[in-house]
């Protein structure tokens, strides 16, 4: 019982730091650019693939794609977006967030200490001379807060991992994840882990850590990770929910956009081994095989449903009960 507790509060703190290290660097990038962010969405969207680019780089930036589809939610309701303009940044935002993922799989995590020391001293330098001179945001304040969120978020990811060490060998845990090794339940796991806990990038890293320890297997992997997908697009549902019918049909297009993908990969891995293809890019390196999986997933699902923005459009207006929609 008291490895258990020991294990949930170092979990529960490596989540903590991870989630507030993603808070920081999408924070400090909203708040230095978070206008132009919004016009340059609303500019850069004419063609979907264009808009899918967009939706792409600046959600790799904030690292955040919650911020960049509530964001994209918040343009269609002002009529400033079409729904079907919203379908390429949205599919662009899903590909974006999975860089999180990479990131932290990387042979990085020892350089957290640095990036935290270093991120400290910036702010507080950034903080000084902001009182000698009483004006200006402080460039290298925003630099060091962006070095103290790429800190923590290593940090966290190197917590969460240490938490699984004494369940490598756990019968009962691995009996409670062998039932996630069916599509469904992978699925429906996946997606209800990830809509409490808000964030994709933290459920998936959690993954990469029970991964990492050979708690959960690739395929199982694979199943929760397109259910992953699926969850974190109740942040968006919330936040249209007394908006325009323009931007709940938008938020309602996130979600039909990751089922159908979640579909088709379902369809794909059960003919052929597309999970096991996708680990052999980066053997004995578990945690790359999930981020792997996760930008496969999202930009394979964006090449295949790009080309039929105009169609989902109008299934969402079509679930809406419209018929039409205000072009900006």
């Amino acid at each position: 019982m008291r490895i258990f507790l020991e294990t949930l509060v170092r979990l529960g703190a490596g989540v903590g730091i991870f989630l507030y290290g993603l808070h920081l660097i999408s924070a400090c990038l909203e708040d230095l650019a978070g206008p132009a962010v919004e016009r340059g969405l609303q500019k850069l969207t004419a063609s979907p693939w264009i808009g899918a680019l967009t939706g792409m780089v600046v959600t790799a930036l904030v690292q955040s794609s919650t911020a960049v589809t509530v964001m994209t939610v918040n343009l269609v309701d002002k009529g400033m977006m079409t729904l079907e303009q919203a379908v390429g940044v949205i599919l662009g935002a899903n590909v974006g967030t999975a860089s999180t993922g990479v990131m932290a799989a990387l042979p990085i995590r020892s350089l957290a200490p640095f990036f935290l020391i270093v991120g400290a001293l910036l702010v507080m330098a950034g903080e000084a001379v902001k009182k000698r001179r009483r004006s200006g945001r402080g460039c290298g304040k925003a630099v060091g807060a962006l070095s103290m969120g790429l800190g923590m978020l290593l940090l966290g990811m190197e917590l969460m991992q240490d938490a699984m060490v004494p369940y490598r060998s756990s019968r009962v845990l691995r009996g409670l994840m062998e039932g996630l090794g069916h599509p469904v339940t992978g699925v429906l796991g996946g997606a209800v882990f990830t809509a409490i806990i808000q964030s994709s990038s933290a459920s998936v890293a959690i993954l990469q850590s029970m991964a990492a320890e050979g708690v959960v297997g690739l395929q199982q992997c694979a199943y929760i990770v397109y259910g992953q997908n699926i969850g974190t697009c109740l942040t968006a549902l919330w936040a249209s929910v007394r908006l325009s019918p323009a931007a709940r049909s938008s938020a309602r297009l996130h979600l039909l956009i990751n089922l159908l993908g979640t579909v088709v990969f379902l369809a794909v891995d059960s003919v052929i081994p597309l999970t096991r293809w996708v680990g052999s890019w980066t053997p004995g390196n578990p945690a790359l095989q999930v981020a792997n999986l996760h930008l496969f997933f999202n930009l394979a699902s964006t090449l295949l449903l790009l080309p039929f923005s105009g169609e989902l459009s109008k299934i969402s207006l079509y679930i809406s009960g419209k018929k039409c929609y205000c072009k900006p």
